[in-house]
């Protein structure tokens, strides 16, 4: 299914793109919002759900016809950050139409959570999400109007079908967090690099190569400003903000300019596994060599957050 953003920036070395949650961006639709915090389990108009919170999701459905208003039960409670409207949220999740046998869409398979705007998904998630927690297991279910209106026929999805999420909060970061610390301490090490990197701490950046600058032979990865958050650890995901160029000066995409970061798998030999122990907050440059047609890249990189996997 198509993600909601278009093409991604994307950096050699970084492996395939993780998705963002097969979910779709629709114009606003005012529904009522039933929203019933009711523990393990569900209540009887809504279906089964069993599975271990972060691992595993399976629905089983009844007889029972499905909501016509959007219908948010909290099945676990957490106790983490709330989810407020505009958050990036790192989750695990299956979607399903109600009655189906089979999800459509399902993260835990795959063991990589999706990332997520909430300015970016189906109507359903903008509006079931906010007032939740991380920590939380959320079960939506989504009437068309807030979901697929014209359906989906490559998911298998009609037009009016009601689709059913189980939904494993793992992390939200606020629109205001996504780029490196406004007071990360300056390392000193971005003058004898050989780029040039703009924007304040704490907004978008940019990279620029310096004129007549050799291109890089080997990965490299340096903090030009570090922040106080924890250390991002070596597993789950880093949430990431960065823009790139070519050593050309191809430019080479920002997620700054698409309006959402990037949640990137760690341990998968990418070129991001350098963030590893590097605190959150901080930004970095990394250089690229250029291989297989490729041009050397250049890319500064925000560390917005990290996830940890689940135990």
């Amino acid at each position: 299914m198509t993600p909601s953003t278009g093409r991604r920036p994307a950096l050699p070395g970084a492996g395939p793109h993780p998705s963002r949650g097969s979910l779709i961006r629709l114009a606003p639709v005012a529904l009522a919002v039933a929203l019933a915090a009711c523990g393990a389990g569900t209540t009887d108009s809504l279906p089964g759900v069993a599975g271990v919170w972060g691992r595993d999701a399976t629905l089983t459905f009844g007889d029972q016809e499905a909501p016509t208003d959007l219908t948010v039960d909290v099945l676990e409670p957490g106790d983490g950050t709330e989810i407020s409207a505009g958050d990036y949220v790192v989750a695990h999740y299956i979607g399903q139409v109600w009655g189906a046998d089979e999800p459509f869409n399902d993260s835990f398979t795959g063991g990589q959570p999706a990332g997520f705007s909430l300015d970016m998904v189906i109507q359903g998630w903008r509006e079931g999400l906010p007032g939740t927690h991380v920590g939380d297991r959320v079960l939506l279910s989504v009437p068309s109007e807030l979901g697929y209106p014209d359906g989906n026929e490559d998911a298998g999805i009609a037009a009016g079908d009601t689709l059913v999420f189980v939904i494993d909060l793992l992390g939200a970061f606020g629109a205001d967090t996504v780029s490196a610390q406004p007071d990360a301490r300056e390392t000193g090490e971005a003058a004898g690099l050989p780029v040039t990197v703009g924007g304040e701490l704490g907004g978008p950046a940019t990279v620029q190569v310096k004129a007549g600058s050799a291109p890089p032979t080997e990965v490299s990865t340096t903090t030009i400003a570090e922040g106080d958050g924890e250390p991002v650890g070596g597993a789950g995901t880093v949430v990431v903000s960065f823009a790139a160029t070519g050593w050309d000066g191809t430019p080479g995409g920002s997620t700054w300019d698409l309006g959402a970061p990037e949640a990137i798998r760690l341990g998968a030999g990418t070129v991001f596994d350098d963030l590893v122990g590097r605190p959150v907050g901080s930004r970095v440059v990394t250089l690229i060599p250029a291989s297989g047609g490729t041009p050397a890249i250049a890319a500064v990189v925000d560390i917005v957050g990290w996830v940890p996997p689940v135990e």
